[in-house]
């Protein structure tokens, strides 16, 4: 004879059999996914209102706004961009792009003039050996056009034997050099000159951005030296 189950136990594994089932269904819907949530698309083309459970073709040009269920606002989906925004847009990019550039070359420029000198005394002396070298081809070409004005001189006294014939071909060769030499030097005095001009120039370029550095270094330095007296009050 098979012994009885008090009803309690019963109840017990009933219970239990239950709360099996139901974690398992829980499991189960977890595993396959929530519902996807619907919204409401929305744009205005012209004066008119156009919805839709996604987003109508006749939204295609202007910003769509898509409404949760309860009407708030979920997102906005722009518009696509035109060919003007995007040519605009590169346009702005190329510009930032380039600027910066600048800016790294103007950093490293700077870096290099605060390595190379460390007083404007040394400045000044770089300026004088560069101009001295240019001034040294002066010197040298005024010397070499007086001496070919000389030599033109002793031609002219030469050819005046022959006003009324013709020069000998080597007289009028002579002739035809000196001017020639005489060009070549009076070019190397112009080019000399006009580059101790730019010499000049950029030492005065290099002299003034030194000095700004200098300055911004010290007001900067004011300012971090302030700011530990405030942070120690």
């Amino acid at each position: 004879m098979a012994p009885k189950i008090h009803p309690l136990f019963k109840l017990a594994a009933a219970y239990r059999s239950a709360r099996f089932a139901l974690a398992a269904l829980t499991t189960l819907l977890l595993s396959q996914g929530a519902p996807a949530q619907s919204y409401l698309y929305v744009c205005t083309v012209g004066n008119h209102t156009i919805t839709g459970q996604l987003p109508p073709p006749e939204c295609k040009n202007t910003d769509v706004r898509e409404l949760n269920h309860d009407g708030t606002l979920h997102r906005t989906i722009p518009a696509p961009r035109t060919a003007d925004q995007i040519r605009k847009d590169e346009e702005e990019t190329e510009t930032r792009l380039r600027k910066e550039e600048n800016e790294r070359a103007e950093s490293r420029k700077d870096r290099a003039l605060m390595e190379t000198y460390s007083n404007v005394d040394e400045i000044e002396a770089a300026r004088r050996r560069d101009l001295a070298g240019r001034q040294m081809l002066i010197d040298r070409a005024d010397s070499r056009i007086a001496q070919y004005k000389k030599e033109r001189k002793r031609l002219d006294d030469e050819a005046e034997f022959y006003v009324n014939r013709e020069m000998p071909r080597k007289l009028k060769e002579s002739f035809t050099t000196n001017e020639a030499l005489t060009e070549q030097q009076e070019k190397t005095r112009a080019d000399s000159l006009a580059e101790m001009q730019r010499i000049n120039e950029r030492y005065d370029q290099n002299r003034k951005r030194f000095e700004e550095i200098e300055r911004m270094a010290k007001a900067a330095e004011e300012a971090r030296r302030k700011a530990a007296e405030q942070a120690q009050q």
